[in-house]
Formats: C-alpha cells, sequence, structure tokens
C-alpha cells in the first residue's frame, strides 16, 4: 500500500526525493520512536510542489509490530476543521452556499438562539464566523464543549444534533466580538453547509472534495468508511510514567450519523498533500480548476479577532499588511500540516499519539526540519 501510495503521489505532485538532505530529521524519528516518545507516524516535506523527503517511521500497532506508512489512514482531528472550510468555498464558488448569510437562512432553528445570560444574539453568526471561531459558540475546552463524547449524540443525525444545541449550549458571546476556539461552531457551520446542499456532511466530503482531489483514503469517519478504508492505527497517549498506553477512543458512528464536524476526518499524508498543493497552486488541481483564485483569496483572509483565516486555518506568519505568510492546523490525534507561502515549504506529520503529550517532539521536528531546509 505504501508504494502505491506514493507512486500515485509522485505521479500527481512530482518527487525529488534526497534523503540525505534530512539525515537529522530521520535519525531524530528514529530515536523518536526507540524512546517511545510516539508509537509511530508519517512525514512528507514538499518543496515547490514536489515531494523532497518522506518517512514512514514506527508503527501503527505497537504490539502487532505493523509498520505505519505514508499511506496509513488516521484520524486526522482538528485538520478537520480547515478541510471543511475547504469543502465550504467550493461550495460557494460553484454557487450554492453564501458564507457571509446569516446562519438562520440554512438553519432557522437559529432564531432562538441565546447567550447563557438569556440575552438574545444581536445577529445570528456567519458560516465565515463560525469557521474562523469569532460565532460566539462555546469554548471547546468549557464544560458542554465537546459535544461528540456527549451520550445524547449517540446515532443522531448532524442536524438533530446542531438543532438540539440551541436548546442545550447557549452561545458565550456575541458574534463577531470574541475568538473562542469552537468545536461547536464548526458543527454548526457543518449543519448549515449540509442543509445549503441537501446532502448529508460525510457523502458530500466525499463527491465534492475527496473524489476531485483524488483524496481515495478521506472520509468522514463513520461506519461505512471504516469498513472500506484499510486498517487505522492504534491511538496512544503517554501513562504517568511516560509510557504509551492505548487510548480506546470513541466507537465508530453509523454511517451518515453525527461525530465531530472539526475532529473526525480520517485521511493519508499522500492525501493531505494533494488537498495543500491544490491551495499552493492557488486553486488548481491537475491544471483544473478546484477553487478559483479568489476563493482561494477569501478563504485565506485573515479575521479579526483570533488568528483564523475565513477557511478555518491557523495563521503561522504574517507580513505587516496582515496577510498570511504561512498556515497550517494542528490535530489532538497527534497530526499536524503547514503550507508556507514564503518558503514554498509544506509539511505533513501524522500519527496517532496524543496531540499534546507530544507537542515538544512537534516544535522540535518542525524545527530540524527548518534547519535542514535552510542548509540545502
Amino acid at each position: 500500500m505504501r508504494n502505491l501510495a506514493l507512486v500515485s503521489l509522485f505521479l500527481i505532485i512530482g518527487t525529488s526525493v534526497t534523503a540525505s538532505d534530512f539525515e537529522t530529521v530521520s535519525s531524530f524519528l528514529e530515536d523518536s520512536v526507540r524512546n517511545k516518545v510516539v508509537a509511530g507516524g508519517a512525514l512528507l516535506i514538499l518543496e515547490a510542489g514536489n515531494v523532497t523527503y518522506e518517512s514512514a517511521f514506527g508503527y501503527a500497532d505497537l504490539e502487532s509490530k505493523r509498520a505505519f506508512t505514508v499511506g496509513t489512514p488516521v484520524i486526522i482531528a482538528s485538520i478537520s476543521k480547515p478541510i471543511l472550510g475547504t469543502l465550504a468555498y467550493r461550495l460557494a464558488d460553484q454557487g450554492n452556499l453564501n458564507l457571509g448569510a446569516p446562519i438562520t437562512h440554512y438553519l432557522p432553528a437559529y432564531i432562538d438562539a441565546r447567550l447563557e445570560s438569556g440575552e438574545s444574539l444581536k445577529r445570528p453568526p456567519t458560516i465565515i464566523e463560525l469557521l474562523s471561531h469569532t460565532g460566539g459558540t462555546r469554548l471547546a475546552e468549557r464544560r458542554l464543549g465537546r459535544p461528540w463524547f456527549a451520550t445524547w449524540t449517540r446515532g443522531l443525525r448532524l442536524n438533530e444534533v446542531v438543532n438540539g444545541y440551541v436548546g442545550r449550549i447557549p452561545f458565550e458571546s456575541q458574534p463577531g466580538t470574541k475568538f473562542a476556539y469552537s468545536g461547536i461552531g464548526t458543527d454548526i457551520a457543518a449543519g448549515a453547509i449540509e442543509a445549503a446542499a441537501g446532502t448529508p456532511r460525510n457523502q458530500l466530503l466525499t463527491q465534492e472534495f475527496a473524489n476531485p482531489l483524488g483524496m481515495q483514503y478521506t472520509r468522514f469517519r463513520d461506519s461505512a468508511a471504516v469498513a472500506a478504508l484499510p486498517p487505522l492505527p492504534t491511538r496512544y497517549y503517554h501513562g504517568d510514567k511516560g509510557e504509551l498506553l492505548v487510548y480506546d477512543g470513541l466507537p465508530v458512528p453509523p454511517t451518515n450519523t453525527y461525530s465531530s464536524s472539526g475532529g473526525s476526518i480520517i485521511s493519508t499524508a499522500t492525501d493531505l498533500a494533494q488537498w495543500l498543493v491544490m491551495i499552493r497552486n492557488r486553486g488548481l488541481h491537475r491544471g483544473d480548476s478546484f477553487l478559483s483564485t479568489k476563493a482561494i483569496q477569501e478563504m485565506l483572509t485573515p479575521v479579526s479577532p483570533g488568528n483564523r483565516t475565513r477557511g478555518g486555518f491557523a495563521i503561522l506568519r504574517e507580513d505587516d499588511h496582515g496577510t498570511a505568510l504561512a498556515i497550517g492546523h494542528s490535530g489532538s490525534s497527534g497530526t499536524y500540516c503547514w503550507l508556507d507561502f514564503q518558503t514554498d515549504v509544506i509539511g505533513i506529520m501524522l500519527t496517532q499519539t496524543k496531540g499534546s503529550d507530544i507537542k515538544t517532539f512537534r516544535l522540535e521536528l518542525v524545527q530540524k526540519i527548518n534547519a535542514c531546509l535552510a542548509e540545502k
């Protein structure tokens, strides 16, 4: 599978792999597996749209010693958020979605949305505000902020869960006034997108995002997707003594039922490269237009307050005029990707070791990658 995935990627993107230029990165990855910092993972580095380094390190499952590959599908967690944003801009580009309209246009139940004080919203949020975490919805770290763990959401359709938020989970602030990282906001955005398209969210991702970009292993996690894809890695976290322990995670939801809209997409390093190269190419995929130049510009426009673009990317670096020079996103499952427009570098790191447990590993890895790139 690893070779097939790489052949597919290289035919589309091109490659000039020079592993010797990244010896310190390779050694760091090997040491991190040996020292049980991570169980395993995949790393792709692209320069000018070409793969210049790829590594599959460690194990997808420690007990069976099943190897990780660059084509291993993983739960990418919050990298799902800018993917959903890209899907939204695709639909808007087609004239099928108004990202600046109040969400009540698509979700009438939100006419009754209120703050915790009981005060009515001065206006409903827009999809752009929800994607950029400025819609006023509940901070993920607060009580009730992660409804995908709640039993009441199990087995329901996305629209049932999203409409249920109105009476169960009040807004924290007036839309457009504060930045608060919110998976609930992403869910509401997904509900509006689904309502506009008239197609279930999971199916919409496949039809309008993954298939056109040739991302054959990219799906929302549900029973149909898990049955169709190769086995996912075992997920791990650090125990009190630093050992790697198995994280069981949430049960696989039935087909086309609710899961976190901003946290439950499955993908691979090679698939994600297709997406990021398309953005790097200003909307072109294999020479065909996936997004217009205008849509790309709008999707990457910074939103204030906060540090997100309209399409949900984190802004990693910007110029004096506020233009995003580098964008990316991390995921709680131990994933990270970035696109640096200034240096023309794309990086994709996928593990399934808890993100907060490997933050130091991630930061050191990026530093070593940048050092290797600077020396080339």
